[in-house]
């Protein structure tokens, strides 16, 4: 299973209100919240506009905008991300196939056009940043959850007025060298509101550079039965002191609309919108 820890470019939180109290009644296990989290509703295709915008520690600000496609193929899931803005990243292009089998590793290309030619995305360089922004090629692509040990920190906890479990992650030991690799975590802490399952905040422990990572989604909307986090903020630090940030706002987001197969191909990515 697949956990996307922002669920910001192939795919959104679902909420069940029945799901949720029933869980709550039950007492679920700190695995079980992670996997409800990773098994939820998120539409068999989605559409979406991003504008991200990259802050250097002297506040200089760098903006793109991105249009997102998705498609999910039974387990398996397509995405594909075009830069449209500005013109020194337009028409760059990233697609990721994830696949549902765990013992298949999942695919992802890079399109540069000033290099006029697709490169595949090793599993080493999944944990650099994805297009000089705060959130590295994994944070997009989500996580594998079967290779990580959770356990609650807590299992209430009040954040800004929502109720939340608050969950420890650790690489399983048979699974570290694939995980630091694959993601370059060596912990992670998240916390996953209680009445939707969306990660609404995580603190992440990078091993290169030891430095430490802080997340955010503000702005949840339910956009055709699926909770959306519009505004995704991530932080990097050092030594506790913010060294850059990447903000994400998402709109024109369209879940269940008609999505052409010929999306998901390299010829696609050379050709852009």
């Amino acid at each position: 299973m697949k956990f996307n820890r922002y669920i910001i470019i192939f795919g959104f939180i679902f909420s069940s209100l029945f799901l949720a109290a029933s869980l709550s009644f039950a007492g679920p296990s700190a695995p079980g919240v992670m996997e409800k989290v990773d098994d939820r509703e998120t539409g068999e295709t989605m559409t979406s506009d991003t504008l991200m915008v990259l802050i250097s520690k002297g506040n200089q600000k760098r903006r793109r905008n991105i249009k997102t496609i998705r498609k999910e193929y039974r387990k398996d899931t397509k995405g594909i991300i075009f830069f449209v803005s500005p013109a020194d990243v337009r028409n760059t292009a990233y697609m990721s196939f994830d696949w549902d089998d765990a013992a298949k590793e999942d695919d992802s290309w890079l399109y540069l056009p000033a290099l006029g030619k697709v490169k595949r995305v090793a599993a080493g360089d999944k944990s650099s940043s994805f297009m000089g922004s705060d959130f590295s090629y994994s944070d997009i692509n989500g996580i594998k959850i079967e290779d990580w040990d959770y356990t609650f920190v807590k299992e209430s906890y009040s954040l800004e007025g929502k109720d939340t479990w608050v969950i420890q992650g650790l690489p399983k030991k048979q699974a570290r060298h694939r995980v630091l690799e694959e993601t370059g975590y060596l912990k992670s802490i998240i916390w996953v509101q209680k009445d939707n399952w969306v990660v609404i905040k995580a603190k992440y422990w990078v091993q290169k550079g030891k430095k430490i990572k802080y997340f955010k989604a503000e702005e949840i909307k339910n956009i055709s039965g699926i909770w959306t986090p519009l505004k995704l903020i991530m932080v990097t630090t050092s030594k506790g002191k913010v060294t850059h940030s990447s903000i994400l706002t998402v709109s024109n987001v369209q879940y269940n609309l008609p999505v052409k197969d010929t999306y998901f191909t390299t010829r696609s990515m050379e050709q852009g919108l």
